[in-house]
C-alpha cells in the first residue's frame, strides 16, 4: 500500500493533494534509492556468502565499493556486518516491488488509471489479499497475469514517475 504515493490519481482523489505529480515524483526518488541500495547490498551478500575465503581486512572496502557504486555515495564502512540481512531478506523487498510493479500495471490495463477507485479492482484485491501467503510471489502473479516476475517492472515504473 505504500506505493500509492507513486500514483498521482491516488493522491488526488483520497488524499485532495496539492501538486500530486510533483510529490509521486519525489517518492519514485526515494523509492529508486532504495531499489540501487537494496541492488548493492544483494551483490554485497553474494559475495559475502559466496562460499570463498574472504579477506576480513577487506570486507570493509569492498562494502564500500559496492554501495557507493550502486548509489553514487559512500556508505560508511563501519556498517559492512551490521547491514548484513539474515537469509538475503534483501531479496524479499525486490521482488515485493517486482510484484507490486506487474500488479500496478495489470490493475491500470484491466481498470484504467484510477484502477484504484474501482470497485471491481477493490473485489479482485480483496480476493488476492484472501488468499494470504498461499501463493508466493511468482505463483501469484503467473496466477493473475500469466508473467513471470521481473523486477525491470519496479524499474520501469520509477522510470515513468520519474518523467
Amino acid at each position: 500500500m505504500e506505493h500509492f504515493l507513486l500514483e498521482p490519481g491516488w493522491l488526488s482523489r483520497r488524499l485532495d493533494f496539492p501538486k500530486p505529480e510533483e510529490f509521486a515524483a519525489e517518492a519514485a526518488t526515494g523509492s529508486l534509492y532504495l531499489l540501487r541500495r537494496y541492488c548493492g547490498k544483494l551483490l554485497y551478500e553474494i559475495e559475502f556468502h559466496g562460499g570463498r575465503e574472504l579477506d576480513e581486512k577487506a570486507l570493509p572496502s569492498r562494502y564500500v565499493e559496492l554501495l557507493g557504486d550502486a548509489l553514487k555515495i559512500e556508505p560508511s564502512p563501519s556498517d559492512y556486518l551490521g547491514d548484513i540481512d539474515p537469509s538475503f531478506y534483501v531479496t524479499g523487498y525486490l521482488r515485493s516491488w517486482a510484484l507490486h510493479a506487474h500488479l500496478r500495471e495489470h490493475f491500470r490495463e484491466r481498470f484504467g488509471s484510477t484502477w484504484f477507485s474501482d470497485r471491481k479492482a477493490g473485489g479482485m484485491l480483496r480476493e488476492l489479499w484472501s488468499e494470504g501467503h498461499r501463493l508466493n510471489a511468482d505463483e501469484l502473479l503467473a496466477d493473475v497475469t500469466g508473467e513471470e516476475l521481473d523486477l525491470d517492472a519496479f524499474a520501469q515504473s520509477l522510470r515513468e514517475q520519474l518523467a
